[in-house]
């Protein structure tokens, strides 16, 4: 066998392992984005991600101004095309979130939950965490350090039904 025919065999175990554990971890996800509604920006928009999330998936991205991982993440974060939609836990005041944001020149949309109220109540513990919302469903949820391909190719599976 070729190295490259290894190599490729080994992508794709490794691509079915991180979709089996992106599907356990997503178990216990609420089913629907709808815990999410009324929810309000930094920049004061209104969140629907069932609405947003109806013709394509969007990343909900959620994070932490202290979490090391968070500062390899939320540049790649930044590139993915399409939409994104990020919640920062206990990073502080509207402000401080707000001048995090600025300073390191992320243009995602970001909602601030400052007491972490948001995040336990869809049993996030961990940062980061990303999942997929798609026609208002949650799901793909995986934690700690992932790539800018990984991103795109869970709201691939999503979004393709795979």
């Amino acid at each position: 066998m070729s190295r490259f025919k290894r190599l490729l065999g080994y992508g794709f175990a490794l691509l079915l392992v991180m979709t089996a554990v992106d599907l356990w971890r997503s178990r216990d996800l609420p089913a629907s984005a709808d815990v999410l509604d009324g929810l309000i920006t930094l920049e004061g928009q209104a969140v629907d991600l069932a609405a947003q999330s109806q013709n394509e998936p969007v990343l909900l991205y959620v994070w932490a101004s202290w979490c090391g991982v968070c500062r390899l993440v939320s540049p790649m974060v930044n590139m993915v095309p399409g939409p994104v939609m990020s919640i920062a836990i206990a990073s502080g005041s509207q402000q401080k979130v707000r001048a995090y944001v600025q300073e390191k020149g992320y243009d995602f949309p970001v909602i601030n939950d400052e007491h972490n109220r948001l995040a336990r109540h869809l049993g996030i513990g961990v940062t980061p965490t990303l999942m997929v919302v798609h026609k208002g469903e949650l799901s793909m949820a995986t934690t700690g350090f992932t790539t800018l391909p990984g991103m795109m190719l869970r709201r691939w599976l999503v979004q393709f039904g795979a």
